[in-house]
């Protein structure tokens, strides 16, 4: 079965007796080992009590399919239900079949980076009714706010419109990454006030996306193609994943068609800029307001379909999404000329 959305926290938490496997999968790869951790908790207590759980391999299946099966099968010391971990990819499908069938009330919990929909693996855990499959991509900004408020709320600390939006704009896209982020965050705050204000932000999380994905965007919305190049080699070589840099491309997009929109209407488009909520975070206005006086809506509606183009066709696997990704964006930076 595939679990998605609202359904995915509920899941995590209690996956329900009946269910022998769960694969989790995704570009985000801290989001993933994150919720891999939170459901071996959900079902043997922890991560690493050694009566009650495994961690195995591609290689450890070499030369026995059915020892996956036999982990899964085997009885906890003490009782309880065991989880089995395994890190790998579609080899692993002929494995996991043997293991779902097998008796026994265990779970394996199956870690693997991006699979496309046509995945032995995927088509396996979606379609089987005692298994599951959760795919992990970049937070969007609606995610991202609620990741930054949950771990401050646990630290007895708000925090203000501005530091959020900064926050927000500078953590990236990894959520291993963010959190360990976060963490320096709580611990900077120790003793200061209970509201986290811009000047604490600044003061303590750098701008990892803007080594990235955040130059991209800048070039992209400025038509600087051999700024373009640059900045996505090095966002690539940073771990950046094609979703989530399409994604956080499509968010500035939108937001410029919102603006651009106000503009054809007769507003500055200083003004314009000011109109959008969430509000634009300070440094990034000069950015949104050149580029309002380049893009029209209609380029601004061509190259929203460019990148949803873009991403159904990295998530489809007719080619390198890499490859694919750097095409769009290389379109787009010709469509600001």
């Amino acid at each position: 079965m595939k679990i998605t959305g609202r359904q995915i926290d509920s899941f995590l938490d209690n996956p329900g007796e009946a269910i022998a496997a769960v694969l989790i999968f995704g570009p985000d790869q801290g989001l993933v080992r994150e919720r891999a951790d939170r459901i071996m908790c959900a079902v043997a207590g922890s991560t690493d009590d050694p009566f009650r759980t495994a961690a195995l391999n591609e290689q450890d299946l070499s030369d026995d399919l059915d020892r996956l099966a036999a982990e899964r099968s085997a009885m906890a010391f003490g009782g309880g239900r065991r989880a089995v971990r395994i890190d790998g990819g579609d080899k692993l499908a002929p494995a996991v079949e043997r293991a779902i069938a097998a008796d026994g009330d265990g779970v394996v919990i199956v870690v693997a980076s991006e699979l496309p929909p046509r995945s032995k693996l995927r088509k396996l855990c979606e379609g089987a009714s005692n298994a599951a499959a959760i795919p992990c991509y970049a937070d969007d900004a609606q995610a991202k706010d609620q990741v930054i408020r949950e771990t401050l709320a646990a630290a007895n600390l708000t925090i203000g419109r501005e530091a959020l939006a900064y926050l927000a704009a500078n953590l990236g896209n990894d959520r291993l990454i963010s959190r360990r982020e976060l963490e320096k965050l709580v611990l900077y705050m120790k003793g200061a006030g209970p509201e986290v204000t811009l000047a604490d932000a600044q003061a303590c999380v750098g701008d990892n996306a803007g080594r990235g994905t955040e130059a991209v965007t800048r070039a992209l919305a400025g038509g600087d193609v051999a700024g373009l190049l640059s900045a996505y080699a090095s966002a690539r070589d940073l771990g950046e994943n094609t979703i989530g840099m399409l994604r956080m491309a499509q968010r500035m997009f939108q937001r410029l068609h919102l603006a651009a929109g106000d503009v054809a209407r007769g507003t500055r488009p200083e003004q314009a800029v000011d109109n959008l909520r969430p509000p634009v975070f300070f440094k990034e206005k000069p950015l949104f307001i050149n580029a309002l006086r380049s893009w029209t809506p209609q380029r601004l509606g061509t190259a929203l379909d460019v990148l949803t183009e873009a991403e159904r066709a990295c998530k489809s696997g007719v080619g390198p999404d890499e490859v694919i990704c750097e095409r769009a964006f290389i379109r787009l930076a010709r469509l600001a000329r």
